[in-house]
């Protein structure tokens, strides 16, 4: 039991699914997708090139100021969603999250979508 989310790719062409990213329990990423997407259990959203760089951004602003990190990506409360601190977890889940939405911006959009989804 527990949060896990999942940013995976599918191919336009042949609908072949590529896991490209796993989070468990990072659920300040998963408070963004539910305030900003109206996400439920299992849904998924399909991000754009667009939404990626939004997302980088604001990973990246938190990076350079933790300080604001209780505003700029908030913890989200749920069940088994992990910790509530702003602490190293906390942390490392946002340099993982930046890392990854950077490289997201070079994905061949026209090729292949990508989407959010998470389970819990």
């Amino acid at each position: 039991m527990g949060l896990d989310m999942y940013l995976y790719l599918q191919e336009r062409e042949t609908n072949e699914v590529i896991e490209y990213s796993y989070y468990r329990k990072f659920n300040a990423l998963q408070g963004y997708f539910v305030k900003n997407f109206s996400l439920g259990n299992c849904d998924r959203v399909k991000l754009s090139v667009e939404m990626v760089n939004e997302l980088y951004l604001l990973l990246n602003e938190v990076r350079h100021s933790p300080e604001k990190s209780h505003l700029l990506m908030p913890v989200f409360p749920g069940p088994f969603f992990g910790s509530y601190e702003y602490d190293r977890i906390y942390h490392n889940y946002i340099n993982q999250a930046a890392g990854d939405f950077y490289h997201a911006k070079f994905i061949d959009y026209g090729k292949y979508d990508l989407f959010f989804t998470s389970d819990w």
